[in-house]
């Protein structure tokens, strides 16, 4: 099951077996499932989360695309 695991870059080391990640996103082929921190999400789920984080990071940082 493929995984991705994001960790609070202030305060945390990765795999350093102290801290906990702060975001896990994984999927799964045979049975379409993507799950964040543990919770399952559909496609239009995904896509709104997507919508919404680039909403965030241009408002953040500005659009350069």
């Amino acid at each position: 099951m493929p995984k991705e695991t994001f960790w609070d870059s202030a305060t945390a080391v990765e795999n350093d077996g102290v801290s906990e990640p702060v975001l896990t996103v994984t999927w799964h082929g045979e049975n379409p499932a993507t799950c964040i921190n543990g919770v399952e999400f559909d496609r239009s789920g995904i896509n709104r989360l997507i919508r919404t984080l680039r909403r965030a990071r241009d408002a953040t940082f500005g659009a350069d695309e």
